[in-house]
């Protein structure tokens, strides 16, 4: 996403705009970078939903999305793929369901991290669907993609935009998408709750945000540069393709955004074991 934004955001902006990818710990290293940086509006982060689930687990962990942040706006938001290896023999949520309880034990699915939303997806699974699978944590959800690609792991709730092509191409199985409604992107995979789940959702979000205390007149700059983009059309017919929509919304409306994902993902967890 942060690399479909750019090329129209230097645009927009007039200067060179840099994608510093800094993986690791389901995205907390890049957002504590962030968090200490000066508050002149020359260093960005693009969030994704884990943004908010470390914040929930790690109580003293190295920032907080409410105070440590200056939201932006969610430059896109799509819901995340239920995405199996090519040789696992199911082709529907129901019948990986079937086949978690006819094996117990065997499956095992990949996130990038310990309480990344991929994790916390295959959690709300088990519990939801009363299966047992493997958690195999990976440094970024790059490689825990990889691998799943390579048949090295089973399943995987990865991002629309990094997980579609692969499905569209055969290289993944797509079984659901984890919003509770059909993505208008791609309306013909049902969703997980449709599928066998009823009211599971977990939606994703690409929030823009710059450290604390950073001007009010840069964010509003960076805000409508990012508007500006998100609205040409080669962004849009990009991001659609990956399965995506784009958002737009203001500082304030981010933040109440960050905020309602806490909430429910404080919820979720009083339900979920996870460990740390």
């Amino acid at each position: 996403m942060a690399r479909t934004l750019v090329p129209g955001l230097s645009e927009e902006l007039g200067q060179p705009v840099v994608v510093d990818n800094r993986p690791g710990a389901a995205g907390s290293i890049g957002a504590g970078i962030v968090a200490k940086s000066p508050p002149d509006g020359y260093t960005l982060f693009l969030a994704s939903s884990s943004f908010t689930s470390n914040a929930v687990l790690e109580k003293n962990g190295a920032y907080d999305p409410l105070r440590d942040f200056a939201p932006i706006t969610n430059v896109a938001s799509a819901p995340f793929l239920l995405v199996v290896r090519p040789s696992l023999p199911v082709s529907s949520v129901g019948e990986l369901i079937a086949y978690a309880r006819a094996n117990p034990g065997k499956l095992n699915y990949a996130s990038s991290g310990n309480g990344s939303t991929a994790h916390l997806s295959g959690e709300l699974l088990k519990r939801t669907a009363g299966i047992e699978m493997t958690h195999i944590v990976y440094r970024g959800a790059g490689p825990a993609l990889a691998d799943v690609l390579a048949g090295q792991v089973d399943l995987m709730f990865a991002s629309m935009v990094s997980s579609l092509h692969h499905a569209k191409s055969g290289k993944l199985k797509a079984l659901a998408v984890t919003s509770l409604k059909r993505s208008s992107v791609v309306p013909d995979y049902p969703t997980v709750s449709e599928a066998g789940v009823p009211g599971f959702e977990m939606v994703g979000y690409f929030g823009m945000l710059a450290p604390a205390n950073t001007p009010a007149s840069v964010v509003k700059t960076v805000h409508q540069a990012v508007q500006r983009t998100i609205r040409r059309r080669d962004f849009v017919e990009r991001i659609s393709a990956d399965g995506a929509e784009p958002d737009g919304c203001t500082p304030a409306e981010l933040h109440e955004l960050l905020e309602h994902d806490m909430q429910k993902l404080a919820e979720l967890m009083q339900g979920v074991k996870v460990q740390r």
